[in-house]
């Protein structure tokens, strides 16, 4: 098994993932140019200064990438606080998932939820504007097997309703921990 970095290379150095670097790069030119221009301009200063860096992909400027990797990626309720606060963060879905039942995209200050289907590409503000996504259909696979093997939509239309609460399960779970006995030390 190879470690993250590996990982990371392999996906740095894949044709499809350098295509869709610079398919990013080019829309986030066409549609902000002056923004472009100025993200250009800073890490033109920062590879100047640091040439050593490695950097995600030659034919994007942006300085940093996050891959998450399903089936059920789900990115919770969030800001990207550490980018530059005017700046623009490109988010992008692929996969093969049914845009129709899950993978939505959330702008929680906009009060927008958007089907984000595989192959969009969405240019946010992120470290201003809270965004998250829906999970991708059937919705966990710990409720998958709970409701037998369905989606918990098709469960409830048939009538049928959980042994447990919510509650119920939460504190089953719960537990489950493993913990560990405390011990005092004898006094000497």
């Amino acid at each position: 098994m190879g470690s993250h970095a590996d990982t990371i290379n392999s996906l740095r150095d894949h044709d499809v993932f350098k295509r869709i670097a610079a398919y990013i790069d080019r829309g986030f030119k066409t549609f902000q140019p002056d923004l472009y221009e100025y993200y250009e301009d800073y890490m033109g200063q920062l590879r100047r200064a640091c040439p050593d860096l490695r950097w995600n992909f030659e034919r994007n400027v942006f300085a940093a990438g996050t891959f998450n990797f399903g089936p059920q990626s789900i990115a919770s309720v969030h800001t990207n606080d550490k980018n530059l606060a005017f700046g623009w963060c490109a988010v992008m879905a692929l996969g093969d998932f049914d845009p129709r039942k899950g993978g939505h995209l959330v702008l929680w200050d906009l009060k927008l939820v958007m089907e984000f289907p595989p192959g969009t590409v969405m240019f946010i503000p992120s470290a201003i504007l809270r965004h998250s996504n829906t999970t991708i259909a059937p919705g966990g696979l710990f409720r998958w097997v709970d409701c037998g093997m369905q989606t918990q939509k098709s469960f409830f239309e048939q009538g049928r309703k959980h042994t447990k609460t919510g509650a119920q399960r939460w504190l089953d779970g719960v537990g489950l921990y493993s913990q560990w006995e405390r011990r005092r030390r004898p006094r000497k």
